[in-house]
């Protein structure tokens, strides 16, 4: 049994064997295949060793020469730091805001305006109200007998008198403070908010104006008051009581020149004598309507002055179409190459070459901000900048090694021809040169100097940096796209449009327009209160007059041309006189109002006194058509009953 067993157990153990073997076979064959696939491999990645050390090598040496280049340019950068000059700091405060400067110009414009206007409003309203007042008090005089007679003081009496004169004071220069510190700021600040980005305004009534105007007014209309009571107390009641005495008639002027008077038939007789019978009334309505007139006048004449600033200078003297800014990194070939651009272009017709610069003219303590203009060749400026000599209005002769200076800078410098100031330029380089010519200009302030003289001054090279073009007549959509155009060129800087500036500058000088139209309204309305308060004191003063003519049949519009006839005549009067003043007031208010940066034309255009005329005869006719109404209503009995 053991023997069996044991043969089986080699049987199995053959079996076992036989099998490991088999299994060792196919192992063997495994493991050789994955060694060849290892040496495969193997020889693989030592083919991308190797590739990668080369890759290593040639990164190697271009990175140090990359680090050896860029360690040069450090060398020269270090280099290029140690020649930069040690900056200049400018601290620059809200007057160097372009936006913020413009606007405190135009509100110093309207500022100088109201220093003047208001003058000749008060002197005017002031002359209404004396007249009003003294009249009222003199068509009093029975009352102020009756009071007299009843044993009241003149103190009394007067303080009756004076406290009306006083409440109407009051009451009219609180009404007229609202209206002026609360409705006009508020229309003037709406004025500048189509041009300027503004917050709301807060008004508030200005109590020193307000109370300088209000006690001047008072004291001159109280004062009045008191001396016409005064006057009239002088006399016994029984003489108050009585109707005043018609003032004595005189010769007139007229008579005394007999080939005039005997050609005047019996009305212009009666009016000639009646106009120089009033002498208060005749100065009263002469003064007013002339200072109502030179109102009108002188607001046509800012306006009038105001519109020919854009043509002047627009049109007459800087006439280029393109101001092309060139950049200051590029070479001088580049520039040329540019120019050479320009010229084949069909749309220009002319093109300059010129150096501008922002500068400072100055004399002793004051200074001015200018623009330097350098052109390559004079002749070349020609039909792009014109200057013209601002005393012959001829071509400017600008003589070598001299400039020629804009005239409102010279003006604010107080400088003529023959005198040196100093020129700084954009690099803070001052020099001292002399004026050849004052130049003739509008728009913000320039010097003009030749390519020679500049390159002495400076000594430095001239390189011009701007080129002014003309264009021939185009579209604006034309214009548009040459600008852009132009603009995409890696030379430009930039591109100023000059009808775009010229728009810009007409939007600006627009806003003093509506001020003047505030003022030609008011100044109008003030013709018509003048010459309503004065027909309805000549009414008042005449009625027993105009009664008595009536009754002898004298029909309403007899009536009527015998009141009007003398009103016209002294309208006229006023209005020739005021003529005369507006021109001269508008003169001076134009030179009151210009900004720094702008010159008004002193002009008057002949359709500025037409309107003034018209204006001022409108409200003659609309006060004469009220007057006509009111002398209808007269009653002839009551008028003549005796006052005794």
């Amino acid at each position: 049994m053991q023997k069996f067993m044991s043969e089986k157990d080699i049987e199995i153990a053959k079996a076992d064997i036989a099998k490991k073997e088999t299994e060792y076979e196919k192992q063997k064959t495994t493991t050789y295949s994955q060694i060849e696939k290892a040496k495969i491999e193997l020889a693989s990645n030592k083919t991308k060793i190797e590739k990668a050390e080369k890759e290593l090598n040639s990164s190697k040496k271009e990175f140090e020469e990359e680090i050896i280049e860029a360690e040069r340019k450090l060398v020269d950068a270090k280099e290029d730091i140690a020649e930069i000059e040690t900056p200049t700091w400018y601290i620059l405060d809200r007057n160097s805001n372009a936006g913020y400067v413009s606007f405190i110009q135009d509100t110093n414009s309207i500022a100088n305006i109201g220093r003047v206007f208001p003058v000749v409003f008060f002197v005017v309203a002031l002359l209404i109200s004396l007249t009003s007042m003294t009249r009222m008090v003199e068509e009093q005089r029975m009352q102020i007998g009756t009071f007299k007679a009843l044993g009241y003081s003149k103190i009394q009496i007067m303080f009756k008198y004076v406290i009306y004169a006083g409440i109407a004071c009051i009451l009219g220069g609180i009404l007229g403070m609202s209206v002026g510190f609360a409705l006009l700021p508020k229309i003037i600040w709406m004025m500048y908010g189509m041009m300027y980005q503004l917050p709301d305004i807060k008004v508030s009534f200005n109590l020193e104006f307000g109370g300088i105007g209000l006690i001047l007014i008072s004291i001159c209309i109280v004062g009045a008051t008191i001396y016409t009571v005064l006057k009239e107390l002088k006399h016994e009641p029984a003489v108050l009581m009585r109707p005043k005495a018609p003032k004595s008639g005189n010769r007139v002027i007229l008579e005394k020149i007999p080939f005039i008077w005997k050609k005047l038939n019996f009305n212009q007789k009666v009016t000639a004598r009646n106009i120089f019978r009033y002498k208060k009334r005749f100065c009263m309505t002469v003064i007013g309507i002339l200072g109502c007139t030179a109102l009108i006048l002188t607001g046509f004449g800012i306006k009038d002055s105001v519109q020919q600033i854009v043509p002047n200078h627009f049109e007459k003297i800087f006439v280029y179409d393109m101001q092309i800014t060139l950049k200051d990194s590029i070479e001088q070939e580049q520039k040329d190459e540019f120019v050479k651009y320009l010229e084949q272009k069909e749309e220009i017709e002319k093109i300059a070459k010129v150096y501008m610069t922002a500068g400072t003219a100055k004399i002793n303590e004051h200074s001015e901000d200018i623009h330097i203009v350098v052109p390559e060749n004079m002749e070349n400026l020609k039909g792009l900048i014109n200057i013209y000599d601002v005393a012959t209005k001829e071509k400017a002769k600008i003589n070598e090694y001299e400039i020629g200076l804009s005239d409102k800078v010279a003006e604010l410098l107080n400088v003529k021809i023959g005198d040196s100031i100093i020129i700084k330029n954009s690099d803070d380089i001052e020099v001292e040169v002399k004026i050849s010519s004052i130049i003739e200009n509008y728009v913000q302030h320039y010097v003009f100097m030749a390519k020679e003289t500049y390159e002495s001054l400076y000594n430095e090279e001239y390189n011009y940096n701007v080129i002014l073009t003309k264009d021939i007549e185009l579209a604006e959509d034309s214009k548009d796209d040459l600008t852009k155009e132009i603009m995409r060129k890696a030379e430009v800087a930039s591109v100023t449009n000059m009808s775009e500036f010229e728009e810009n500058i007409q939007e600006t000088l627009e806003l003093l327009n509506y001020v003047v139209l505030v003022l030609i309204i008011s100044a109008g309305l003030l013709a018509f209160v003048v010459l309503y308060n004065l027909s309805n004191v000549n009414i008042s003063e005449r009625i027993r007059e105009l009664a008595t003519i009536k009754v002898l049949g004298f029909y309403d519009k007899e009536v009527y041309n015998y009141i009007t006839k003398e009103t016209i005549i002294l309208t006229i009067i006023g209005i020739i006189f005021g003529l005369g003043f507006g021109y001269f007031l508008s003169i001076y208010i134009l030179g009151t109002c210009e900004i720094n940066m702008l010159r008004f034309p002193r002009i008057v255009h002949m359709m500025s006194y037409v309107y003034a005329v018209l204006i001022t005869i409108a409200f003659t006719i609309i006060v004469n058509i009220v007057t006509y109404f009111a002398l209808k209503k007269i009653d002839m009995i009551e008028s003549l009953k005796s006052i005794e």
